[in-house]
């Protein structure tokens, strides 16, 4: 049994229109004066459906206002030996830490570039950066360490090698926040001290705490760089010479 409907017998006449409203549209002029001028001029109008209105407005630079002039780049002659000082890690430590591990690069086409990754683009060459990275932690790292300790530096390295999420808690001599903290969790005043929450494991000594991250969020291979012994503290030692001011 099939039943059909059918509205042919309801015959629908007229047509329904709707309002049309026009909105009202605005332009801005901005006139720029010449420079024995001291004031400039913003006007605005807005159009309306009916009439036309025009409202004007006018911005003038304060009182005895002289803008300024453009200067070069140029490092402030109290702030020189800081910047140079700054240098001397990057001499020292051969620059470790600041690839990452595994890092590479090629050149590419554009269109070989997903849309949602980013790729560096020089004068219409497209440069793909890639790097090889373990497992990511899901917490961040806690690391309680101080700046101008060479062990402390020898751990920074190895963080930024491996591109990981860290907390730093500084901790400087009669620091009053997170040194008494190391001394409870650890059971002793020594730096660096990390922390793992996603494992549990809790560790002094630099060279230990690099190979756990190394194990465990790398590789499983030190840099050369960091495994030289004696040789990589004093090559951090002499790296923290800029800082020798800093209390430890």
């Amino acid at each position: 049994m099939a039943m059909a409907l059918s509205l042919s017998q309801f015959p629908v006449r007229g047509s329904v229109s709707l309002p049309k409203r026009r909105l009202p549209r605005r332009s801005f002029c901005i006139r720029g004066m010449s420079e024995t001028s001291s004031t400039s001029s913003v006007s605005t109008q807005q159009e309306q459906p009916t009439s036309d209105n025009a409202s004007s407005v006018t911005i003038a630079p304060p009182p005895n206002f002289k803008p300024p002039e453009p200067k070069r780049f140029a490092i402030r002659p109290d702030k020189t030996s800081e910047v140079f000082g700054a240098l001397l890690p990057l001499i020292f430590r051969f620059a470790t830490g600041v690839f990452v591990s595994g890092y590479s690069f090629s050149i590419v086409s554009k269109d070989e570039i997903p849309t949602d990754e980013y790729a560096l683009e020089l004068n219409g060459v497209t440069i793909k950066e890639t790097a090889k990275l373990g497992p990511r932690p899901e917490k961040p790292i806690e690391i309680y360490e101080f700046e101008s300790c060479p062990f402390c530096r020898k751990v920074r390295e190895i963080v930024a090698i491996l591109d990981l999420d860290v907390l730093f808690y500084p901790c400087p001599r009669n620091g009053p926040n997170f040194r008494q903290k190391v001394l409870e969790m650890g059971g002793k005043l020594q730096f660096p001290y990390m922390v793992d929450p996603n494992t549990g494991a809790s560790m002094y000594e630099s060279d230990d705490i690099i190979r756990y991250l190394v194990d465990k969020y790398g590789d499983g291979n030190v840099p050369l760089s960091l495994s030289l012994g004696f040789l990589t503290t004093l090559t951090a030692g002499l790296g923290m010479l800029s800082r020798i001011s800093k209390l430890c």
